[in-house]
């Protein structure tokens, strides 16, 4: 399937076909569940532990998802323009020590960090 390509014409977003229908133009449940499972896997959906939503932070532009990783003594400075340096574990974006340089800048982790690894907002939801 090709990526999507946004059309600056069209207003509203990506037009989903939900509901599949078969040759005599009757709803085909097995065929709208596939083409589901289809996208599901083509957005890599298939883990996520928090479900998608139609409102949320990031449609705002107030969350980002990221991940971020490091090896050896992560040297950051914060928005105090004081330098840190994480040593602790673990070496991602769930670190402690990250999140809270994360929060000079307004910036904070979802509080359930393990629920939604990578998600950054602007009051952790």
């Amino acid at each position: 399937m090709p990526a999507y390509q946004p059309n600056p014409a069209k207003e509203g977003g990506i037009d989903i076909q939900w509901v599949h229908t078969n040759v005599s133009g009757a709803p085909d449940a097995s065929a709208s569940k596939a083409a589901a499972q289809e996208m599901v896997a083509l957005y890599h959906m298939n883990h996520l532990h928090t479900p998608p939503a139609l409102n949320s932070l990031h449609i705002q532009g107030k969350a980002i998802d990221m991940d971020i990783s490091w090896h050896g003594t992560l040297t950051i400075l914060d928005a105090n323009q004081k330098s840190v340096s994480i040593t602790s574990m673990p070496r991602d974006g769930t670190n402690p020590d990250l999140i809270k340089v994360g929060a000079t800048y307004h910036v904070i982790h979802l509080f359930d960090v393990q629920k939604d690894k990578p998600h950054w907002s602007v009051n952790g939801h």
